[in-house]
């Protein structure tokens, strides 16, 4: 189980209660717990605020990957 899907469940909400919540539609939000669908920072907030979590405890940095850039001239 993905780290969104324990922490709506801790949270004790449903699929169908949280996405009511977010005002979304519940298989927008399954998309999303499955990986199917990118996540707007903004979206990703409201969902860590309503289950109680810092965003980055929940939401992997699976689109952006950090990178040390090479300062050497040529």
């Amino acid at each position: 189980m993905n780290l969104l899907k324990q922490a709506r469940m801790a949270a004790g909400l449903s699929i169908e209660k949280a996405a009511e919540k977010l005002n979304i539609p519940a298989g927008y939000l399954s998309q999303i717990e499955n990986g199917h669908r990118q996540v707007s920072a903004e979206r990703a907030e409201q969902i860590a605020k309503l289950y109680k979590k810092r965003t980055e405890e929940i939401f992997l940095p699976s689109r952006y990957a950090v990178r040390e850039v090479s300062s050497t001239s040529a």
